[in-house]
Parts: structure tokens; sequence; C-alpha cells
């Protein structure tokens, strides 16, 4: 019988992710300030980097290569955005010990974004900008890409599935996200500036968070306003993440 503290949780990034960086003297972290909320956690919690704009197999590829190097019974892979389908490719693919237990998706497309295809086929220099510092990652991105990933990598019976997804009001947004979220909204509904909520929505669909995209990983780009519930609470949401984990395999 395996130990149940013997098991590891990572934190998989997004598109132009990273895990941290230095800046100024200070360490920026991708998930903003969480690596130090967890520190006294019981089990192990990493967070590895993956190639920021690489395609879904080139990602998995490296995420399957820093579990190689850790020593873990198990494993809970609780992803951003693009790092769900890295995390969905790997546990298909790469896991032949079959560690990984569960995926914990935040905001991924599962269904593709129309942002992915209008950042290939936008021919005005704010989709070309797009374009240009997130290829050749944005090809697998948009809604007929993720359709025909979806019939390649079906779930594994012995992994657990979660998804949350995330929406606000396009007028509420940060102005980064307010026009892409208002163009998503007309074309595929509710939406977190990036992600329709529909297409956030795989295996067991947990909630709606009431954030927008950048701060679901603590940044928030627009000023606080509490009746607006913003900055989204990302650190509670995670730790209650990361302590139902753990309960789950005591």
């Amino acid at each position: 019988m395996s130990d149940p503290n013997n098991g590891a949780i990572i934190f998989v990034h997004g598109l132009l992710g990273f895990s941290s960086f230095s800046i100024f003297g200070k360490r920026v972290h991708y998930f903003r300030n969480l690596r130090s909320s967890l520190r006294n956690s019981t089990r192990q919690v990493l967070f590895p980097e993956l190639p920021a704009t690489g395609y879904i197999e080139d990602r998995a590829r490296v995420l399957a290569n820093f579990l190689a190097h850790i020593s873990a019974d198990h494993i809970d892979l609780i992803a951003h955005s693009m790092g769900g389908l890295d995390c969905r490719y790997l546990i298909h693919h790469l896991d032949p010990m079959h560690r990984v237990r569960s995926l914990t998706t935040v905001a991924t497309p599962h269904h593709g974004s129309p942002l992915a295809k209008w950042t290939i086929e936008g021919s005005d220099m704010c989709f070309r900008l797009m374009h240009s510092i997130s290829t050749p990652a944005v090809n697998d991105l948009t809604p007929e890409s993720c359709a025909r990933f979806n019939i390649e990598i079906s779930n594994r019976k012995d992994v657990r599935y979660c998804s949350y997804a995330s929406t606000r009001c396009p007028t509420d947004m940060s102005f980064i996200l307010r026009s892409w979220g208002n163009r998503i909204a007309a074309n595929s509904g509710d939406n977190d500036g990036m992600v329709p909520v529909a297409s956030a929505q795989w295996g067991e669909f947990r909630d709606v968070l009431q954030a927008d995209h950048f701060e679901l990983t603590g940044w928030s780009f627009a000023w606080p306003d509490a009746r607006k519930a913003r900055p989204f609470n990302h650190l509670q949401f995670y730790l209650n993440l990361v302590r139902e984990l753990t309960e789950n395999h005591s």
C-alpha cells in the first residue's frame, strides 16, 4: 500500500507561461504568491516550466520528463488554460506507470477558443502581434484543432477529471481583455476574456468562477472592486483545492 503523503501536486502553466523568473532582484511566479502559500503542505507541490509557445505534444513531453525525475507514488495535476490540454495528452500517452490520479483544469479551452482562430486569421496589428508571440501553440487551440484532439485523446478510466470555468462581464474585465471578451461573448457566450465557459467544461464540471483569465493566476489588471469580488481570491481557491486533493488521498 502506497504512503498517502508520498504524492505530488503539480501546477501546470498555460500558453506564454513560465515557472518563475527574476526581475529587479525579485522572483515573479506564474501562479502569483502560491508557492510560498503552500510551503507547509504535507505533499510535494511543484511548478514545472514548459515551452511557453510549444505544441501540446512538445509541452506534454517536457512535463513527462519532469515527472520522471520526481519521487511520488501518485500525482495530482492542476492546470491553468492550455496546461490542461498538455496534461490530458500526458495522461493518455506519457504516463506508463499510471501515477496520475487526477487532473483539475481551470479555464482550459477543451473545445478551443475562437480567439485562437482570430489570432491566426486576423489581419489587424493586434492579432498579428498575438500570432507572432504565440506560434506554434495557438494552432493547437482553435475549435477545429481541439475537436480533433478530443477524438484522439480520451479520458482514462482510472483518472478523475474535474474542470472549472471562469467569467466576467466584458465591461468588468481589464482593458487588456475587454475587447476580446466582447467579441467572444457575441460568438460563444460567457467567457473570461480568452476562453468561453462552454469550452472549459470537461469531465466533472465543478463551478464557474468569478474571474477573468489572468485573475485565475493572481494577476489582476483592473481596479479592485469589492462589489464585483475583484480581484479573485486565487490563493484561497488553490489552497482549498490542494486541501481537497490531499484529504482524498489520505
